[in-house]
């Protein structure tokens, strides 16, 4: 229950930031310098047009939030790869602790809610 009300708080937020933003886009990845610390939880935005490598938060749950083009996020589940489709108004939660990555369909903008500043990546 607590995961879908993230979700939908971070969905909410698109409007938000259509709207502050006033449709000027995202600066391009990586956005490193641009991303708010709020309570232990960057908070930023990303115009995305390269699929990611994997990478992985221990901290937390990771949300996301598709504001614009069409993005899959692929989640690897002990081994086993499952895949979740993006659409722009539509939210993710990536769990805490699982490997995951952006297959970028239509390059597009990504609001994203990450925990810590303990993320781990490996190579493709």
């Amino acid at each position: 229950m607590l995961r879908r009300a993230a979700v939908r708080m971070a969905t909410g937020l698109t409007h938000i930031v259509r709207w502050a933003s006033g449709r000027r886009g995202l600066p391009s990845q990586p956005l490193f310098h641009s991303f708010g610390l709020y309570r232990g939880i960057y908070i930023g935005g990303v115009a995305m047009k390269e699929s990611t490598g994997w990478e992985m938060h221990p901290d937390g749950d990771e949300v996301l939030t598709l504001l614009s083009g069409q993005f899959d996020i692929v989640l690897d589940e002990g081994g086993v790869e499952r895949t979740i489709a993006l659409t722009p108004g539509q939210g993710a939660l990536v769990p805490r602790g699982v490997w995951h990555r952006m297959v970028i369909k239509v390059p597009g903008e990504l609001l994203f809610l990450t925990p810590g500043d303990t993320t781990e990546h490996r190579p493709l």
